[in-house]
């Protein structure tokens, strides 16, 4: 039986740990709660993209953006998170990564997490700082420049994004979403304009659509990967005040059991002193 000092240290350890963890929930719901007041990226843009690569398709018969090419290795990008408290999320990102690569695929990682996780398993790739909760252009910039360099250069034939999609605050998916080659349906948006001039040169156009394109889809990607984060950490930690709670009650049931012991072994050895004196 553990002794009742001990079990009054342990109590009070627990309890005044469970009250940090129950201030860092707090936090974290005051975070989240001030991230969802700021604007959402709008789909207009993305649908102007789109309209814009309509022309560029009347212009160029055989667009490589629309076109498969298995032969070639894939590029994987991993979206994971700076902060802790995340581990179980971590994991099922990497674990649907690796459930979905080839040997011969290269992988890309955003966050410091998801990256600690490659190096443990010995695997190779190429890493990028976060944007962070201002989603920096510069690193978006950097990420989106990298992409379009690999998939232009015919270095990798398909890219894909695994990154923690935010479906509600107790809900989170790892998602594994393929950028390029394009999707089918964007040839529908084909419609040709007259007389129009393209400088300096239709590749060079889209090479720069791409790049355009990519970073609005990684700032949509990490909007989403940062409300996830934010939601299941809330719910990590929600889940340690729980746990936390179950364990002081515990401890505070044996706490008492042994005060209660104590007491009645007390009164027992009284009530028997007394019984012996009374005899004499």
């Amino acid at each position: 039986m553990i002794p009742i000092g001990r079990l009054k240290q342990n109590l009070q350890f627990n309890k005044n740990f469970g009250d940090l963890v129950e201030v860092m929930k707090l936090t974290a719901t005051l975070q989240f709660n001030q991230f969802r007041l700021k604007k959402e990226p709008t789909e207009d843009f993305l649908h102007l993209l789109e309209d814009v690569f309509g022309v560029l398709l009347s212009l160029k018969e055989k667009n490589d953006l629309l076109i498969s090419r298995d032969a070639l290795p894939a590029l994987f990008i991993l979206i994971s998170s700076e902060e802790g408290f995340l581990g179980e999320l971590n994991f099922l990102l990497t674990s649907r990564l690796l459930g979905a690569r080839r040997p011969q695929d290269e992988i890309a990682c955003v966050g410091a997490q998801g990256a600690n996780y490659l190096r443990d398993i010995r695997l190779d790739f190429s890493f990028f700082d976060s944007p962070g909760e201002k989603f920096d252009p510069g690193q978006l910039s950097k990420l989106s420049g990298f992409i379009a360099e690999k998939y232009l250069k015919r270095q990798v034939g398909a890219v894909f994004v695994v990154y923690p999609r935010f479906m509600s605050i107790t809900l989170q998916q790892a998602e594994l979403e393929g950028l390029l080659p394009l999707p089918k349906d964007f040839s529908a948006h084909s419609a040709a304009i007259p007389q129009l001039l393209v400088e300096p040169d239709i590749e060079s156009v889209i090479e720069g659509w791409v790049r355009s394109w990519l970073g609005f889809k990684l700032f949509q990607i990490f909007w989403s990967s940062r409300l996830a984060e934010l939601a299941a950490r809330i719910m990590h930690l929600e889940g340690s005040v729980q746990e936390m709670t179950k364990l002081n009650n515990h401890l505070r049931m044996e706490y008492f059991k042994y005060l209660h012991g104590l007491s009645d072994r007390s009164i027992r050895e009284l009530t028997a002193a007394r019984l012996l004196e009374k005899e004499r």
